[in-house]
């Protein structure tokens, strides 16, 4: 019955993982963002209205809140388990069990926090790409910012095949991975209409230390980006930097 437990509800317990099981799980899985991303703007799914796709973000958002409300109990149930097994009344076997059912569990978390990101991320880009597409072309190397996003035409012969060094750049400068939550063409971006095949998008909030400072070094490179800062005002829904020209409509 414990283990059925924990099949059911192990989430989210990093805290109470050894230290090395948990960078087992990331060596073995190399988890990153981009898994399953698509390149493909022919995945055959129809088009939805981005009303539906916030309706589907607010449930998702709804699991997630109430995979944390559960993981105070399960972190002391793994703990007890521990426990047992140090004072002899559990096998092993036990431990490891529930160790290798929250390895699956926090994966399908990870998994579904991106689902999340990158919806409220294609979200705000449905909403204010709209709005820079009906404004004027801005010429070479022209830049213009309003309170909710910010854009840069940089001469750059830019393509997505250059993402490497942008990646570079960041590590370098912050010792940490470029937090990517589109490379290129999505599933998100399929069903709500926008070609991002040559675009990236990055979660981070442009008016932030990182965000700034990667927004600088695009325009010294002269690679043209878009810095959304809200989707709706009073809001902080999806803030990104999207690395690319504006995601146009997709022809259907």
């Amino acid at each position: 019955m414990i283990a059925e437990a924990l099949r059911s509800r192990l989430v989210l317990m990093a805290a109470a993982m050894p230290p090395l099981l948990v960078m087992a799980y990331f060596a073995i899985n190399s988890w990153s963002p981009r898994a399953g991303v698509s390149t493909s703007v022919n995945d055959g799914a129809a088009p939805i209205a981005v009303e539906d796709l916030q309706k589907a973000l607010a449930e998702d958002r709804r699991m997630l809140l109430v995979y944390e409300k559960d993981q105070a109990t399960l972190r002391t149930e793994v703990i007890r388990l521990r426990k047992s097994f140090q004072d002899g009344q559990i096998a092993k076997n036990q431990v490891v069990e529930a160790e290798q059912l929250f390895v699956a569990a926090l994966k399908r978390v990870h998994e579904l926090r991106h689902t999340v990101t990158e919806a409220d991320i294609a979200i705000t880009e449905a909403i204010l790409g709209e709005k820079v597409l009906r404004m004027p072309v801005l010429p070479v190397g022209g830049f213009t910012q309003t309170a909710e996003f910010s854009r840069f035409n940089g001469g750059f012969k830019w393509s997505i095949k250059e993402a490497a060094r942008i990646e570079k750049f960041f590590a370098q400068a912050f010792g940490r991975r470029l937090p990517v939550t589109a490379l290129g063409q999505s599933h998100t971006h399929n069903r709500l209409g926008f070609d991002h095949r040559d675009s990236i998008d990055v979660g981070l909030h442009p008016d932030s230390a990182e965000g700034r400072t990667l927004i600088d070094y695009l325009r010294k490179s002269g690679i043209p980006f878009l810095a959304f800062r809200q989707a709706l005002p009073g809001t902080a829904t999806g803030p990104h930097i999207h690395i690319g020209r504006p995601s146009a409509r997709l022809g259907r």
